[in-house]
């Protein structure tokens, strides 16, 4: 995986954590919710968009993909880096008031270059860590359109 992929991913995790909360259904999935910050509980905000009458209509593909896409990153983050890339990269992108390098740099007393570095450092790592995740895997694909009865298919130019 290379570099690129892996800030993309960073950038989006907030929002896979977002779909896993609201994919899941009412009494399955605890071990998850175990795992939230502040144990976090969310009403599913998919549901009242479900359409009656699809009836091969299941999120249980989704809820498992982005799952693991969520405990990769917080477990390579978690295992793969040290301390110091840990709280650049949690600040940076996980953090749900993300930062530059310039202001982490500031907080942590040290040389913007040195924070630099870090995030380098942090980023080929968690590329190395986050290699079984391909991109259409980690994709977030937008269905709305499916729920709009004046949606017609439209060949690409």
């Amino acid at each position: 995986m290379d570099n690129n992929t892996v800030t993309e991913l960073l950038k989006n995790f907030r929002s896979y954590k977002f779909a896993v909360l609201n994919l899941k259904t009412e009494g399955e999935h605890e071990y998850f919710l175990a795992h939230l910050e502040n144990n976090t509980r969310m009403s599913p905000v998919y549901a009242d968009r479900k359409p009656k009458f699809i009836s091969k209509y299941n999120t249980s593909y989704d809820f498992a993909r982005y799952t693991r896409i969520v405990e990769m990153i917080e477990s390579a983050v978690e295992f793969v880096l040290n301390d110091d890339q840990q709280t650049i990269i949690k600040r940076k992108y996980l953090n749900r008031n993300t930062i530059n390098l310039t202001e982490i740099a500031d907080e942590l007393h040290k040389d913007r270059t040195t924070v630099g570095r870090w995030h380098k450092e942090a980023i080929n790592s968690l590329a190395k860590a986050l290699l079984p995740i391909s991109r259409d895997y980690a994709e977030i694909t937008n269905v709305d359109h499916m729920f709009d009865p004046e949606w017609t298919f439209k060949e690409p130019a």
